[in-house]
């Protein structure tokens, strides 16, 4: 849509459908490639459509978001942590009748606070440069987009994908990207980028 008596809103508009498809799309034919590769079962139907959604791409602009801030060193992480719980301390302040004006119950606001062991934990993990979060710790992070249960289901799929690391140590499962997730969201930014800068 680049031609005709176009706004430069229903273009941005466009552009931003267009490349959110093609990285659907994309995720989708990275699972499909990881899973044969390494002799894993075809992607099913409920697995497609969760490929396909909304809490999919928050996980994958989440990620995106750590690696193009270059946050990686654990005393920013740590900083991002207690930025995360003085945003739920405001969210929890402006409870009524316990609940926020969009329907956020005060009792999940208060289960999405990240205690100093919990920062600790992340900040020791990712010592290496490489981001690592506990699957809990995500959870808490995406609390007002998904509940903690769609959270791990999401988590699972992927890593079962080749799309994230999920290991176990000591009871805890931590959670890293290799950048493969970060790569094919980066790809829809730039297929935005271009399609406004060619206008």
């Amino acid at each position: 849509m680049t031609q005709g008596p176009y706004s430069s809103e229903l273009i941005c508009l466009s552009a931003m459908r267009g490349a959110r498809a093609a990285f659907f799309d994309a995720v989708v034919d990275h699972a499909e490639a990881w899973r044969a590769e390494h002799g894993g079962p075809e992607l099913a139907q409920d697995e497609r459509r969760l490929l396909r959604s909304d809490g999919l791409a928050q996980l994958a602009e989440f990620f995106y978001a750590l690696r193009e801030a270059k946050l990686s060193d654990p005393e920013q992480i740590k900083g991002f942590m207690r930025r995360h719980n003085d945003d739920m301390r405001a969210l929890l302040d402006s409870c009524e009748r316990g609940y926020t004006r969009f329907g956020l119950s005060a009792a999940r606001i208060k289960s999405a606070f990240f205690t100093p062991q919990q920062m600790d934990l992340v900040a020791h993990e990712s010592a290496n440069g490489r981001v690592t979060f506990d699957q809990r710790s995500i959870g808490k992070i995406m609390v007002q987009i998904m509940s903690f249960e769609s959270c791990r289901t999401l988590l699972v799929l992927l890593a079962s994908c080749g799309l994230l690391t999920r290991s176990d140590f000591r009871s805890i499962v931590l959670i890293s990207s290799g950048g493969q997730l970060e790569d094919l969201y980066g790809a829809q930014m730039r297929a935005i980028v271009a399609s406004l800068r060619a206008e």
